[in-house]
């Protein structure tokens, strides 16, 4: 049911204003599901994470059963779990004969890096929607995974050498990050673990001060990040209920993730639930203020619903974020449009018309009389 009366125009937009502005990377009033506190009915890895102490968590013991499960429901192939910790044992041995036992840093990282990138022949793939980059058993066979994939096999092989890796969350990337013993070294797989900085991390993914990122994560928010990259994979062939499952699995275990509410806002944006997507964006918000793409998102999401002031308000914030935002910048001036202020919606359609947004000509051609005339200079 609406909750505010829409405009004469609204109707029309509202579709194209979701379409064009919905994401596909603290519970406030109103908050009809709470997902760090609401448990799932069932699941692989619920009751294990959640009854397990942190510290006697085995990491790489854990995201395999997670992903061999996963891995039947999204490539419809039985992973062996006993077959990848197998290989996990004779790829640590690799490493222990450079490394022996050292706790020099940089040498465990260099060993590390040369086994698995140059001796190994693994591979760097940046695709998040090939659910073979980050499913376990796939990664080690096919030596071939993305940002998450690599940094849960970095992670594998340090539990089973004593070294003390963990994992780094930012914005749509995780990374690894040796801290112990004097050094503390960000190791980029997606660059042959290279060392790179904070700095260079807060400025390739705009990380501003007071940001939830940049952590050395326990290993319970690890498999939280896992967790929520699998229900993203669900989400994509339309398994909303599956994706949802996982997120609320994912909330237990890492409540300070914003991405966990973002993406249960996706799927509830998805199956058509407005109010209970409005909920999640705003959790996700609470934890991270300056997430534009669930600002955006939850701009949509109120105008959706013919709340349109409070539509429009959450864009002007999105692009205060990130001005160079295109969809955000479109969705305003369609909000704009909806709610009859034709001039504001001009303004806004031109820029993002040069930022390179496509709006239905329908629209363009009404704002055409609002234009303001131009004026000419007349010859004597």
């Amino acid at each position: 049911m609406l909750r505010s009366k829409l405009y004469p125009t609204a109707f029309l937009f509202l579709t194209s204003i979701l379409a064009s502005t919905l994401f596909p990377h603290s519970a406030p009033a109103g908050c009809k599901e709470d997902l760090s506190s609401a448990v799932p009915g069932g699941g692989a890895a619920r009751g294990d994470i959640v009854r397990v102490p942190e510290g006697d968590t085995f990491l790489s013991a854990m995201l395999l059963r997670i992903s061999a499960r996963a891995g039947r429901d999204l490539t419809g192939r039985d992973a062996s779990v006993g077959a990848a910790q197998k290989e996990f044992g004779r790829l640590a041995l690799r490493v222990h004969a450079y490394t022996m036992g050292t706790r020099d840093g940089r040498r465990t990282v260099a060993a590390l890096n040369r086994v698995l990138f140059e001796e190994e022949g693994f591979v760097y793939d940046s695709a998040p929607g090939d659910p073979e980059n980050y499913l376990i058993d796939r990664v080690l066979a096919r030596k071939r995974g993305n940002c998450l994939g690599m940094t849960v096999i970095y992670l594998a092989l340090a539990e089973r050498l004593g070294i003390p890796l963990g994992g780094v969350y930012v914005p749509s990337h995780c990374f690894v990050r040796c801290e112990g013993s004097g050094v503390r070294i960000n190791i980029e797989t997606g660059e042959k673990g290279a060392e790179r900085s904070d700095e260079w991390y807060a400025g390739k993914f705009r990380i501003g001060k007071g940001r939830p990122y940049l952590r050395t994560l326990g290993k319970g928010e690890m498999i939280g990040v896992y967790l929520k990259s699998l229900g993203a994979a669900y989400s994509r062939r339309g398994l909303e209920e599956e994706a949802l499952r996982l997120y609320r699995e994912a909330a237990l275990v890492s409540p300070s993730l914003p991405d966990v509410y973002f993406n249960a806002g996706v799927s509830y944006q998805k199956m058509g639930k407005v109010e209970e997507a409005i909920a999640q964006y705003r959790r996700a918000l609470a934890v991270d203020p300056d997430m534009a793409p669930a600002r955006g998102n939850l701009a949509a999401a109120y105008c959706n619903c013919g709340r349109m002031e409070e539509g429009i308000r959450e864009f002007r914030k999105t692009l205060d974020i990130n001005p160079d935002d295109a969809r955000s910048r479109a969705g305003l001036a369609k909000a704009y449009f909806a709610r009859g202020a034709y001039r504001e919606a001009v303004e806004q359609s031109d820029r993002a018309i040069k930022q390179g947004y496509c709006f239905e000509p329908s629209m363009l051609e009404i704002l055409k009389r609002y234009r303001l005339p131009v004026e000419t200079t007349s010859l004597p």
